[in-house]
């Protein structure tokens, strides 16, 4: 007890008055009057609700945005690659442009091609697909003419496109020289001209539109001894157009005509060994295309099958049964009937659409028509006989 009682006095405040020490308030520094004194104070007046969180920050981690740049980048990247795999190698998208100088013949030059387009469009901006094809015409012809030199180039290609980086302007040089199919159409339309006069010019007659449709062999060679003596004479009977080499060679490629006469049993099968050597894979490849183009959906359809079949160095070929699928299916099969019943099918069947009604007449045709290469030449003989007596 006696232990607690002296515990408890050691605290009691008499005891330890003494014992405090008064501070020297001299010494201290006074308290500035903006210094909070922790007293509550009211915030009336001083801030408004709208101000709220207005000075808050939020920043993001360095390593997110450099991410997102690449995978933006790589997407765009696989956007413009399945743009370019989308389109077909066969597609007409050229053929219906007219006035298109260069029109690529590969895979590759398609391929680049369409890069070249796509530059051009970035720099002069959202325009129509022929604007685009004439310029990418230009650009490719400049950097193709070997008698411009460099700073030439770069001062016709920005004339057309407009002011160019280095860069930019260092892809588009790289990628013309990638065009190896490239032709120079002045060229061959000057060696058009000297093949004419050096052979002569080849003469065609003036009929009605149904017979310059139907006529397909309108050109009369003959000698050129023949041609001078009755030159003059050809002159008041018949009008003489000459066509340059590149001209028909457009107007075969626009119209891809084929001849239902010269479409046999066996057309197929000769067509298919001129790139396969091996005659029974010849034939087995020449019914597997016959039967595609029985069976094929639509367009797209017959040219994924048929390239598969046929290999894929065919694009030519493969395009030309396209464009003339119902004129080949039908002139094959009417030429492998077996028996008069299977035929006379076939031409009730023909009769019946309005597409094939055409071909059909124009096999009919075939015997009551005349030869024009043949009366010409039976003409000029008659000529000759009445000249000399």
């Amino acid at each position: 007890m006696a232990d607690d009682a002296a515990r408890r006095l050691q605290f009691e405040y008499k005891v330890n008055s003494s014992l405090v020490l008064l501070t020297d308030r001299s010494l201290i520094d006074r308290r500035p009057r903006d210094e909070s004194t922790g007293e509550v104070l009211s915030l009336a007046g001083r801030i408004r609700v709208q101000e709220m969180g207005h000075k808050s920050q939020r920043t993001k981690p360095p390593m997110l945005q450099e991410k997102r740049a690449k995978r933006q980048k790589r997407d765009e990247i696989q956007q413009d690659a399945l743009k370019l795999k989308s389109a077909s190698l066969l597609n007409d998208e050229l053929d219906d442009i007219a006035g298109v100088v260069y029109r690529p013949k590969t895979p590759d030059t398609r391929k680049t091609y369409e890069y070249i387009l796509h530059c051009i469009q970035e720099a002069l901006g959202d325009q129509s697909r022929e604007i685009l094809c004439g310029a990418a015409d230009e650009v490719i012809a400049t950097f193709k003419n070997s008698h411009l030199k460099d700073g030439e180039r770069r001062k016709e290609t920005e004339s057309l496109l407009g002011r160019l980086a280095d860069e930019r302007y260092n892809i588009i040089v790289n990628l013309c020289k990638k065009i190896t199919d490239w032709k120079d159409e002045n060229a061959s339309t000057a060696t058009g001209e000297n093949i004419d006069e050096t052979y002569g010019v080849n003469v065609q007659f003036e009929e009605s539109d149904q017979e310059d449709e139907d006529d397909v062999y309108g050109e009369v060679k003959e000698d050129d001894e023949e041609d001078e003596a009755e030159g003059e004479e050809a002159v008041v009977e018949m009008t003489l157009q000459s066509r340059s080499a590149d001209q028909n060679k457009a107007l075969r490629h626009t119209t891809e005509h084929l001849c239902p006469r010269d479409i046999d049993a066996f057309w197929l099968q000769r067509n298919l060994a001129k790139q396969c050597k091996d005659p029974v894979l010849a034939q087995s490849k020449a019914r597997e295309c016959l039967e595609i183009l029985q069976s094929a959906n639509d367009d797209r359809d017959l040219e994924n099958r048929l390239v598969r079949t046929v290999g894929y160095g065919q694009f030519d070929f493969v395009k030309l049964l396209r464009v003339n699928r119902m004129m080949v299916l039908y002139c094959t099969l009417l030429a492998q009937a077996q028996s008069p019943q299977e035929r006379s099918q076939l031409e009730i069947k023909m009769r019946s659409d309005p597409q094939l009604s055409g071909i059909l007449h124009e096999l009919r045709e075939t015997e009551g028509s005349t030869d024009v290469v043949a009366e010409e030449r039976q003409r000029k003989s008659i000529q000759r006989v009445t000249r000399l007596q």
